[in-house]
């Protein structure tokens, strides 16, 4: 007769082997807030950078900047608190685009290296954004004020109805990927146990005669 011993070891190895891949994955930090954001468009100049990551970093976790030229700005200071740090500059930053290049050692001792990019404005820019910022208002203003007086002939609400549906398609669609992807593991995982139990069963069948 099989060995249900047998089955139970390869059960509980077959899961365990499954189970390793998620719990060292799950453990890796992942930025989750920065001030500034990445594709942010700051107004004034600033000194400071501030990351927020998922998990508590280590010392020896840094940070530098990259200009429009591709210099190296190194911080003058990079202070570490649990799961933040905040590298700070000599000198205030000037107008241009920046990339941040952020190098962390998270929790569980991997390292892990990202970034992300933000712009400065210089006065000029910065009116002109203003003044695009301005004339997006007013169209939208028109535009508001377009559906408003046809909301009584029915027709002001239509672009706004085929844009939530367009949304709510695509969460489904996402939401839909996402279920399948965890039953064809699910199927797999029993596939393997299946197909491992049946393996040894013969194996043991055949000795046995």
């Amino acid at each position: 007769m099989f060995d249900l011993r047998i089955m139970y070891v390869v059960i509980a190895a077959t899961l365990l082997f499954v189970a390793i891949p998620f719990e060292e994955a799950s453990g890796h930090s992942v930025l989750e807030a920065a001030d500034p954001v990445d594709g942010e468009q700051l107004e004034e100049t600033i000194d400071t950078i501030e990351l927020y990551f998922s998990t508590k970093i280590e010392n020896g976790s840094t940070l530098y900047l990259t200009n429009e030229e591709g210099q190296e700005l190194q911080p003058s200071a990079i202070d570490i608190e649990d799961d933040e740090m905040k590298a700070t500059f000599k000198d205030v930053l000037e107008s241009g685009t920046y990339r941040v290049n952020w190098k962390i050692i998270g929790s569980d001792g991997h390292l892990i290296e990202d970034g992300y990019s933000f712009s400065i404005l210089g006065t000029e820019d910065s009116k002109i954004q203003k003044g695009v910022n301005q004339n997006e208002n007013n169209i939208n203003t028109e535009t508001n004020d377009a559906g408003q007086n046809n909301t009584d002939y029915g027709v002001g609400n239509e672009p706004n109805d085929q844009s939530s549906g367009s949304k709510n398609t695509t969460g489904e669609q996402t939401d839909t990927v996402n279920d399948r992807v965890s039953l064809s593991t699910v199927i797999i995982i029993l596939l393997v146990v299946i197909g491992t139990i049946f393996a040894i069963w013969l194996f043991t069948d055949k000795r046995k005669k």
